[in-house]
């Protein structure tokens, strides 16, 4: 019988797969005081920070851990370099995950991200291509693959990358994802049209702004991250905040910026002059601005919490990046 300790672990295992960080948060905090738990609890509080934008918290707490060489870890490290827009450092942390054989093939595929953002992507094209070929990871890379191509404006390669999905075997998490890929995809190839919006603007926000790209829809939606009420979980902005200023302002910041690539998303973090909002219980001056991958067309903004290490390494505004971007294949507008 489990200790209650472990027991702990598997009840946020649970409030972890439904989303519910919260709770998952509560539980693994308590089974990180069971050894046999600890890494696994400290990887999956960091990974609770990290999808509620807490980038510093996240930065903090593998800081302070004591097992700076396992590979469960340093695989956190990667992805939060990554996105941070340290490149270079994630892809370093990255390599030093393949040396674990049973770490090998999650290394590579968040390698093959990586190669996205770096805009390599005649590299990343054929990793994918590899990855496809081992059944645990054939779903992932296609959907991979189906992001890269929708990149680079190959909205008929994209289409052919899903058809070669079983939609019987995904998840209904990977599902929701599948069916907000499918839209776009036929969007961009003429077949949705407008009188085929058929989406409700709230639970599928995503496709509905396909059909709807105006600034009143825009800011009705970033009007709900002024929920006071989720200040200390995804955080908020300030309930005085002016959003339509806030917009203008991110649009002009954006325009030189090098977004980084998240499936079909490109996000825009950075640094204010003055607070914006809370991040948990901090009061922070970050924004992340979320635009279609390849564009300027700002989709959602939300506050964040960045480290102090964030862009370290200068990518986020560098004219060689956005360069080598372009003659991969990106059309910015």
């Amino acid at each position: 019988m489990a200790s209650n300790l472990q027991q702990a672990f598997f009840n946020g295992q649970e409030y972890w797969k439904n989303n519910d960080y919260l709770n998952a948060r509560y539980w693994f905090e308590i089974s990180y005081h069971d050894n046999n738990f600890k890494i696994e609890s400290l990887a999956k509080l960091i990974q609770i920070e990290i999808r509620e934008g807490k980038y510093a918290k996240a930065r903090e707490l593998l800081n302070n851990n004591q097992n700076l060489n396992n590979p469960i870890l340093k695989q956190l490290y990667g992805l939060l370099e990554n996105i941070e827009n340290n490149f270079n450092q994630s892809k370093k942390y990255y390599n030093e995950c393949m040396q674990n054989p049973n770490m090998q093939y999650k290394s590579l595929l968040a390698l093959v991200k990586l190669y996205v953002q770096t805009g390599d992507y005649d590299i990343a094209e054929k990793m994918y291509q590899t990855l496809q070929l081992n059944p645990r990871f054939y779903i992932q890379s296609t959907i991979g693959l189906t992001c890269l191509n929708i990149l680079k404006k190959r909205f008929y390669d994209a289409q052919q990358c899903l058809k070669k999905i079983d939609e019987s075997k995904l998840t209904p998490k990977i599902a929701q994802h599948y069916n907000i890929l499918n839209a776009y995809v036929k969007y961009f190839l003429g077949q949705l049209k407008p009188s085929d919006n058929i989406y409700d603007p709230i639970k599928d926000y995503m496709i509905y702004r396909l059909f709807d790209n105006s600034e009143q829809t825009l800011l009705y939606h970033i009007k709900k991250h002024k929920n006071q009420s989720e200040k200390v979980t995804n955080g908020c902005f300030f309930k005085y905040t002016d959003l339509k200023k806030l917009l203008l302002d991110a649009k002009e910041k954006i325009k030189n910026m090098n977004g980084n690539h998240f499936e079909i998303s490109d996000m825009y973090r950075f640094k204010l002059d003055t607070p914006i909002g809370y991040k948990g219980d901090l009061i922070t001056n970050d924004l992340c601005v979320v635009t279609m991958i390849g564009t300027k067309d700002i989709i959602t903004m939300y506050p964040v919490s960045l480290s102090s290490e964030f862009d370290n390494e200068g990518l986020s505004t560098s004219e060689q990046l956005k360069k080598k971007r372009l003659q991969g294949g990106i059309k910015n507008d």
